[in-house]
């Protein structure tokens, strides 16, 4: 479970999400003396953090007099959850709904410390957990939103239904319908952390998307650095080759300015790690064909998609990996 501690935060680009939210259902003139009293007028840079516990007792002020627990889950309902907006932020460096909630799930820290956020599948069920930070037992409205959010975000990325949404609390019986008619699907309440459950065959749908941000994935990459003590540079490689595959850009060179290093200091780092920039290259690129070909995707598209120019050079590889063309794996793929 994350530990809340005097140094957790969340981003300014999540700060600024919730105050656009909140313009919708609170007096400008409040909103606006509140923003004075509890953030300041000074100005930030686009990568400040507001301490967690400011967030809170912000929202504390806004929420004063008006006896709404729903307050900020309502102010969420009023941001853009549309799909192709979805597509035009770091989500699109996935091909399909898996990816895009792997992605979710890694970046939740850079957004906010007030959870974390994981996937766990099963035969039966698909249930996206989320985690609340322990140390701030007065934070459900915001858990509410966030749990809100993310089940607004699913909708968006394709899931067609969702089983039902669980809540860690136990509102008043009086306002517990209003839950039901804001949320995108059955609510429970009272459980251990809050959830969102959906079948687990939605998962591999394709996600439709124009183009593939990798810059946005990057900075996203480079910030998730700064704030983990002990950065892991081989997984860092590892989430933009698929995007930079795509784009026939998967060499070091480039990997290695979007993450800010020289190539001799990137590889550097990843042989401290145990292994190189060509193993991970080559291990990303099995994987991914597995992937691929598991979803249907032509022999002529997955050599595209992993950045081969000429599909004679993907049968080669497929068949160094193992032992056997594409067509034959599709037809009998090896345990």
């Amino acid at each position: 479970m994350l530990e809340a501690t005097p140094e957790s935060s969340v981003s300014r680009e999540h700060f600024l999400t919730t105050v656009k939210g909140l313009r919708h259902v609170v007096d400008p003139t409040t909103l606006e003396a509140s923003l004075s009293t509890m953030i300041g007028t000074r100005p930030h840079s686009a990568s400040a953090r507001i301490p967690l516990k400011r967030l809170l007792e912000f929202q504390t002020v806004i929420a004063e007099g008006r006896d709404d627990p729903l307050l900020l889950a309502k102010a969420y309902s009023h941001l853009n959850y549309d799909p192709g907006f979805m597509g035009r932020t770091f989500l699109a460096g996935a091909l399909s709904l898996d990816e895009a909630i792997s992605l979710l799930c890694r970046y939740m820290k850079v957004n906010s410390d007030l959870c974390t956020i994981k996937l766990q599948t099963n035969p039966d069920s698909a249930t996206l957990r989320i985690t609340p930070a322990t140390g701030y037992s007065g934070a459900h409205e915001q858990l509410d939103a966030m749990v809100y959010s993310f089940s607004r975000i699913l909708l968006a990325l394709g899931i067609q239904s969702i089983d039902f949404i669980r809540l860690n609390h136990v509102p008043p019986l009086a306002i517990q319908d209003q839950y039901h008619h804001l949320f995108p699907a059955p609510v429970h309440f009272g459980g251990s952390e809050p959830a969102i459950q959906f079948s687990p065959e939605q998962l591999n749908r394709q996600l439709d998307w124009e183009t593939c941000p990798v810059e946005k994935l990057a900075k996203r990459e480079r910030r998730l650095k700064q704030l983990q003590g002990h950065p892991n540079w081989l997984e860092s490689v590892e989430i933009l080759i698929p995007a930079l595959s795509r784009r026939g850009e998967a060499h070091i060179d480039r990997c290695a300015n979007l993450l800010a290093v020289s190539p001799r200091s990137l590889q550097r780092h990843i042989r401290a790690e145990g292994s190189t920039f060509r193993d991970i290259l080559d291990q990303s690129r099995r994987k991914l064909a597995r992937n691929y070909l598991a979803r249907g995707y032509a022999n002529e598209v997955t050599a595209s998609l992993l950045g081969y120019r000429q599909t004679a050079q993907f049968y080669r590889a497929f068949r160094e990996w193992f032992g056997c063309s594409p067509s034959e794996y599709q037809h009998s793929p090896p345990p």
